[in-house]
């Protein structure tokens, strides 16, 4: 797990003899680019520069590309010994080759470029956060971590890009020096390093058992509790201990368990995965893990469970993203709540190329029981991988105990005011299906606007509680992700950005933006404000889609690698369309309110809203 443990004299020497490249290859046991040995080279160089200042003895140790149990990610630097109180303490330092970055209005996001990056700073924060609240070692030897970032071309001249107040919280607990900080850097090392320490820090956090610290499982469960937004009910309470008493069982000898929860729009799976992650960690000591393919559902849970408490920011490390497992050793943790499972890929995508085999693959192969929480209606994109027939594939594969059936089948709808009678109408509509009516009293707000403008004024009066937005489909390019001055949406007199944020269903400021599928799929809200794109028209009695709407560079309905999109694949893309309006129209809990830009569609949605006996229609 670590490529380089070695003494700071040894480490002094491998540099001068221009070695320690061959040193990092040789144990890391893998092909390493020629651009990420060169950048081996060169930012430990300049590190070696900063401790050939320091007066720390030559007998301290020095790691080099740890990689963090429960994640893909690598420390680049470490440096453990004792302070002057003879504590233990190992110094987290991430490198990096910028020069400058651009600022963003989202917590430790900077712009490198023009795409979204973690802040050096919050990086090595959140790293040293992972290891303290995951590995036994830290608590068992009593070992300090703190983290900082190096930053050793950056230009000062964009300097306050890289320290604007936005990031001040995250620089207190991790500062960042850059170009000019050598001497700075040398005297943050000597704060905390005088000595070497009685034993191997490295070592010993590199042989660590994983296990949730005792720290983090006390703040999960005083956290929710009397949280009112993990409250179950119904059949929720009684699939959550179904799974839980499954989960909590021990393994019958070395056979792996997979639950599959199956369950449509609001009916509570996400709910449950949290709870159960909760319990599992707070009852069990279990290693549990909330797994999503989406970071924007990952971000917005994370608030909702912390209600953006400072103090709460390592709680983080609870929630993984589905391409985290590509190296995870067999039955590594206890248990995986894969949360949004028909979103899951079969590769991972990391910036522009894919790793790893098969998601679903791998994240059973991690953990020794696995949950999926699954809507089939729910695939928004043509590499959504996520089926029920897949998952029982790969666990027959790994010869595990399957449960999967209608005592784990979520059927009650909590959103849309427990209309399932609104759900059953919406299905027919999209999909052009006949409605079964059950007779049941829609209490449930709906109204189509023929001006978007009374649309969102109507939103903004429902948004006393900072719980409407307005959404769209996807029809309208992206123009503000790289120039915030850009209009993303004109229509008419109405003018707005797509959302700036992941944590657009939690963050006040995003009402005067409007919310795209993937910041609110798994989120609800009281009301919405939908925008029903013309990908979505009514043309001679039926409702049609029309995917050439969507922006040219989207990537939806494209296949891994390639630029346009299969004509054989427009069944599959149809479908799609339809899901997502599908999630839209099914994110208020107390209304949904309606602008279609084809006013053919408006007007078959007004006579079609009339088969329904709704209560509060205004």
């Amino acid at each position: 797990m670590i490529a380089y443990n070695e003494t700071l004299s040894t480490f002094k020497y491998h540099i001068e003899n221009n070695s320690i490249v061959d040193k990092i290859i040789e144990r890391l046991g893998h092909n390493v680019s020629p651009s990420e040995q060169r950048s081996f080279k060169y930012s430990l160089g300049e590190m070696y520069k900063v401790l050939n200042r320091t007066n720390i003895p030559a007998n301290v140790r020095v790691g080099i590309e740890y990689k963090i149990p429960i994640t893909t990610k690598r420390i680049d630097f470490l440096i453990s010994g004792f302070n002057e109180n003879n504590d233990n303490n190992i110094i987290i330092i991430e490198l990096k080759r910028w020069d400058k970055v651009k600022r963003t209005d989202m917590p430790g996001v900077i712009l490198l470029g023009n795409e979204p990056k973690a802040h050096p700073s919050w990086q090595a924060y959140s790293y040293a956060s992972t290891i303290k609240h995951f590995n036994e070692a830290v608590e068992t030897n009593h070992i300090d971590l703190v983290s900082c970032a190096f930053l050793h071309d950056y230009k000062s001249a964009y300097l306050e890009e890289l320290t604007d107040k936005i990031y001040h919280e995250i620089l207190r607990e991790s500062p960042v020096f850059i170009e000019t900080d050598y001497e700075n850097l040398k005297c943050f090392i000597e704060k905390y390093i005088k000595a070497p320490s009685e034993k191997d820090l490295l070592y010993e956090i590199e042989n660590g058992k994983i296990r949730p610290s005792k720290m983090l499982v006390d703040a999960l469960g005083s956290m929710l509790n009397n949280n009112e937004e993990y409250v179950l009910l119904d059949e929720q309470k009684v699939v959550f201990e179904q799974i839980y008493h499954i989960a909590a069982e021990p393994l019958a000898k070395s056979k792996k368990k997979v639950i599959i929860v199956q369950g449509g729009a609001g009916t509570g799976k996400s709910v449950i995965a949290v709870e159960l992650l909760a319990k599992l960690m707070t009852k069990k000591g279990f290693t549990a893990f909330y797994v999503s393919k989406s970071s924007y559902v990952r971000e917005n849970y994370f608030s909702k469970l912390t209600k953006n408490i400072p103090n709460y920011s390592y709680l983080k490390t609870l929630f993984k993203s589905s391409g985290n497992f590509i190296d995870s050793l067999c039955n590594q943790f206890d248990c995986l709540m894969v949360d949004e499972a028909h979103r899951l890929t079969e590769k991972t995508k990391l910036s522009w190329f894919y790793k790893g085999e098969n998601q679903i693959k791998e994240i059973i192969n991690a953990a020794k029981t696995t949950v999926f929480f699954i809507d089939p209606k729910q695939q928004i994109d043509i590499k959504d991988f996520g089926t029920i027939e897949e998952i029982i594939k790969w666990a027959d594969y790994f010869n595990a105990e399957i449960h999967h059936g209608d005592d784990l089948l979520l059927k009650s709808q909590f959103r849309c005011n427990g209309s399932d009678e609104y759900i059953s109408w919406l299905d027919s509509v999209l999909y052009n299906e006949e409605f079964v009516r059950s007779n049941q009293m829609v209490d449930y707000d709906i109204n189509i606007f023929d001006d978007i403008l009374l649309m969102k004024n109507a939103i903004l009066e429902k948004n006393k509680k900072n719980k409407a937005r307005l959404i769209s489909g996807d029809v309208f390019p992206w123009l503000s992700r790289k120039d915030k001055s850009q209009i993303d949406i004109i229509i008419g007199d109405f003018q707005a950005q797509w959302n700036k944020t992941k944590a657009f269903a939690t963050d006040p400021k995003s009402i005067d933006e409007v919310g795209c599928i993937h910041t609110t799929q798994g989120m609800e809200f009281e009301y919405v404000g939908l925008i029903v794109g013309d990908d979505l028209i009514y043309r001679n009695g039926k409702v049609l889609t029309d995917s050439t709407k969507h922006p040219a560079g989207a990537l939806e309905f494209k296949r891994p690698h390639k630029k346009v999109i299969e004509p054989a694949d427009s069944e599959i893309i149809d479908k799609l369309i339809r899901n997502t309006y599908r999630v839209l129209m099914s994110r208020g809990q107390k209304g949904c309110y309606l602008y279609c830009m084809d006013k053919n569609l408006s007007e078959y949605l007004k006579q079609r809203i009339k088969e329904l006996s709704v209560i509060n229609n205004l």
